[in-house]
């Protein structure tokens, strides 16, 4: 019965993660002098989400994935992390650890993970908590292929923006099974929407050469997105420009796609503030992630994304409990259509999950 579960879970992630039109998020860094921000929306069909307080010193094993004597990835959380999860605890789509590494997840059509081989797997989104519980700078997440893969299952899947404290900033991508990256020289612009990087920068270099020809793509198709979003950051000047947070939200409203722009986020890693907007309550909020007791002994704290509450929410955070991981899963997946008929056993064993974790102290 357990070996049906998980390879239903399995299903799952594969339905989740295969590229459809309303899948379109955007995620940029913007910087000046000491201060870096990461901005993202997130645009989906549902708007349900927990932000969730993650705990340092905790002992993990990566969810099932479906291949033969698969070995799957153990380790315990060096990190505390703020992360916004839709489809469960354990299971973000993005965030920020106390370190200020930042790790963000859009969709690239024709992605392809690894073959199977002797490195221990782990899901698509879950590399992202692997990632933010493990490391802090760019140089660590590039080097952590050499000892971890994401398991390939089938159809498409995410691509990655990453941001460290120091403001060094990596695109991560699988291309016919391999690890391709951006950083520093070969990264001239600081963005990523659902099309390769090296597609959106030479797209890019294209337009700015002539800008006096054609106007602004409008629209909101991928490249489209992109080049709007770096013109902006490009644009951005500290004495006439508004504050580099503010700035960021104008960037991220300029890219929204509507209705289908369920979240905006902006990351302000130096403060280690987080400041956010939902659909469902477009009012502009914030927490101090520097707040919270990110010991293992402690309570995981967590928050509503749509809660009707505005302002510094920092002292909003409740105690996790299962019921409201389960009620978040059942409701994301009773909202997307490709979902609705998961058996209930799987999504109590998608409920159930993190109590599988434990803490090391």
């Amino acid at each position: 019965m357990r070996n049906r579960i998980v390879f239903l879970i399995f299903k799952i992630f594969l339905i989740y993660l295969v590229p459809q039109a309303s899948q379109a998020c955007t995620t940029f860094a913007l910087d000046h002098n000491d201060q870096h921000v990461v901005g993202k929306n997130y645009d989906w069909m549902v708007d349900d989400g927990l932000i969730i307080i993650n705990k340092r010193g905790i002992l993990k094993k990566a969810i099932y994935v479906k291949e033969a004597n698969a070995l799957l990835a153990t380790w315990t959380s060096k990190y505390g992390s703020v992360t916004f999860n839709q489809h469960g605890r354990e299971m973000p789509h993005g965030g920020m650890n106390e370190t200020g590494l930042v790790v963000q997840a859009m969709m690239l059509p024709g992605t392809i993970y690894p073959n199977p081989d002797s490195r221990p797997a782990i899901s698509r989104l879950q590399w992202i908590q692997y990632q933010l519980d493990n490391f802090s700078t760019i140089k660590e997440i590039i080097a952590s292929d050499s000892i971890l893969r994401i398991s390939p299952g089938g159809g498409s899947g995410p691509h990655f923006l990453c941001i460290d404290k120091q403001g060094d900033v990596v695109s991560i991508e699988f291309i016919d099974g391999k690890l391709v990256y951006h950083s520093k020289e070969t990264m001239p612009f600081k963005a990523l929407t659902n099309s390769t990087y090296e597609t959106s920068a030479k797209l890019f270099k294209t337009h700015e050469g002539m800008s006096n020809e054609f106007p602004m793509p409008t629209g909101n198709a991928s490249r489209s997105r992109f080049v709007r979003t770096v013109s902006m950051i490009k644009q951005y000047k500290s004495k006439t420009s508004k504050p580099l947070v503010d700035y960021a939200f104008d960037i991220l409203s300029n890219v929204a796609q509507g209705s289908q722009t369920k979240w905006s986020m902006v990351f302000d890693i130096e403060s280690s503030r987080v400041y956010f907007k939902s659909f469902s309550n477009p009012k502009m909020r914030y927490f101090n992630f520097n707040s919270f007791d990110l010991s293992c002994a402690s309570a995981v704290k967590i928050l509503d994304i749509n809660a009707e509450i505005e302002g510094d929410v920092t002292n909003k955070f409740q105690d996790y409990r299962q019921q409201i991981n389960g009620d978040l899963i059942r409701n994301a997946f009773k909202k997307t259509p490709a979902l609705r008929g998961v058996p209930e056993q799987t999504l109590k064993y998608l409920t159930i999950y993190p109590e599988y974790t434990h803490c090391r102290q």
